[in-house]
């Protein structure tokens, strides 16, 4: 412990007098007695875990006015658009940070937590940082598990780190999100786990939910819904273009009932670096969306329609 927070304070010192104090590499390095290569390290890992956080800023009214005309168009609550990041990745790992910030100001009780690129983002984010305090006292997942080798759609190791990481009591579904046929699902339905889960779900204050294109099905190793209809998907939910939801038969998949997410106070849309404006479209129809994280660019696609419904 003494040793991450050594470790912590020496790069916020690094940090502090290279951006605050305009001190170049070279004259950290003289001032410290180590190598500039080591500087330049030390910086990026400040950057990799939140200690400094570089922005590029379009005009604050132009961002603004863009997510307004959205949540006017949509009904939506709010959300966060951001600029373009130099790469995927760091788009990823940008809104991972504006959606954990999120998570703290809103303070909400009871969270549940989908799948994806976003909230694998946050679990990474979470491994790197100290933990938190926060208002959140329980964390569960809204999706069975995938049996892929990612991480990001193991919802149960997720709820783990984000539990962990923001002082809450993680809730486990122990359940796979494909069962092999309706009679396999409907044993699990009857597990302690899965009734402890469905009682969460009911008791949702905030939803966080990735939004997906329709190669999520291969990502996931499971034949979701994936006709001419389909552009995305949400919790293992397919959708199409004007946001109906388009259900399997039968529907014997692991996943929190439309009805309690259409319930929640919150439900959160993360759209990683590949979203489409046609998916995040589908998405925002299906009238399940109160919240949503986002790239300015593909939000103002979104608003000008300058794109094929096809």
């Amino acid at each position: 412990m003494n040793y991450r927070k050594n470790k912590m304070e020496r790069l916020s010192r690094v940090a502090h007098m290279y951006y605050e104090e305009d001190r170049t590499q070279g004259e950290i390095a003289d001032l410290l007695h180590v190598s500039r290569p080591l500087v330049s390290r030390m910086l990026r890992e400040a950057r990799d875990l939140g200690i400094v956080e570089i922005r590029v800023h379009p005009p604050a009214c132009d961002a603004d006015a863009l997510l307004k005309r959205l949540c006017q168009r949509y009904h939506l609550q709010g959300g966060v658009l951001i600029p373009e990041a130099e790469n995927n990745s760091m788009s990823d790992h940008n809104l991972a940070q504006k959606l954990l910030e999120h998570i703290e100001s809103e303070q909400p009780k009871s969270l549940g937590i989908g799948w994806g690129t976003i909230i694998g983002a946050l679990t990474a984010l979470l491994e790197r940082i100290p933990p938190r305090q926060t208002a959140v006292q329980t964390v569960c997942p809204l999706v069975g598990n995938s049996s892929v080798s990612s991480r990001r759609f193991h919802t149960d190791e997720n709820v783990r780190i984000i539990a962990e990481g923001l002082g809450a009591q993680p809730k486990f579904l122990y359940t796979p999100a494909f069962p092999a046929n309706m009679d396999e699902c409907s044993m699990l339905a009857e597990t302690s786990h899965y009734r402890t889960i469905a009682e969460q779900w009911g008791q949702l204050d905030m939803a966080i939910i990735g939004i997906h294109e329709t190669t999520t099905a291969v990502d996931v190793d499971y034949p979701l819904i994936q006709d001419s209809r389909t552009v995305g998907h949400m919790v293992a939910y397919s959708f199409d273009i004007d946001g109906r939801v388009l259900h399997p038969e039968p529907d014997f998949l692991v996943h929190i009932p439309l009805e309690n997410l259409a319930q929640c106070r919150q439900v959160v849309g993360l759209c990683a670096a590949d979203v489409s404006p046609h998916t995040l479209a589908g998405a925002l129809r299906t009238g399940l969306l109160t919240h949503i994280f986002a790239r300015e660019t593909l939000v103002d696609a979104v608003m000008t329609d300058n794109w094929n419904y096809a």
